[in-house]
């Protein structure tokens, strides 16, 4: 009786969790243990985030069960395709390494998903997913969104326009 309720009720709360806006702080430079983070690619490869210091970063922490994350992905993979070569996109989950893979597998994303192997660093914890973050070259959180945002906007390119340039 109760296994049926299950995936239900996993859903039900997923979404509550998912569409629950948070304020998310910005302005915020990175301590420096935040690089040291690990994270691994789909095929196995650790990524440290040291890696990413000096860079523009867009960091997406998401779900592959999280409906709000898969309504932005379409906008995230045509920022990707414009911004990919100049901005380094870090999409993360903490599922399950063959859920994710499966779901890239299926979906054909092509966008650069991570899976966390370390607990994600205090300073991007959030309570809901999707939850994104923008960063300067300097370390410094200049966007800070949950919820579901339109990431291929005008808006966004000029500021990700602005990072690169600085």
């Amino acid at each position: 009786m109760f296994t049926s309720l299950g995936p239900r009720l996993r859903a039900i709360g997923g979404r509550l969790i998912s569409y629950t806006s948070i304020k998310l702080k910005t302005e915020k430079t990175l301590p420096e243990e935040t690089y040291e983070w690990v994270v691994t690619d789909l095929k196995g490869n650790p990524h440290v985030f040291k890696e990413e210091k000096g860079k523009v970063i867009f960091l997406n922490l998401w779900a592959t069960w999280c409906k709000p994350c898969l309504e932005e992905m379409p906008d995230i993979k045509s920022l990707y395709k414009d911004y990919g070569d100049r901005v380094d996109f870090i999409l993360v989950s903490e599922e399950e390494p063959d859920r994710v893979r499966s779901f890239e597998l299926k979906k054909g994303y092509g966008l650069p998903f991570y899976l966390a192997e370390s607990p994600i660093p205090e300073i991007f914890a959030s309570k809901t997913i999707p939850t994104t973050y923008i960063l300067s070259r300097q370390g410094k959180i200049v966007k800070a969104e949950n919820g579901v945002v339109d990431w291929n906007g005008a808006e966004i390119r000029k500021l990700l326009d602005q990072l690169i340039a600085e």
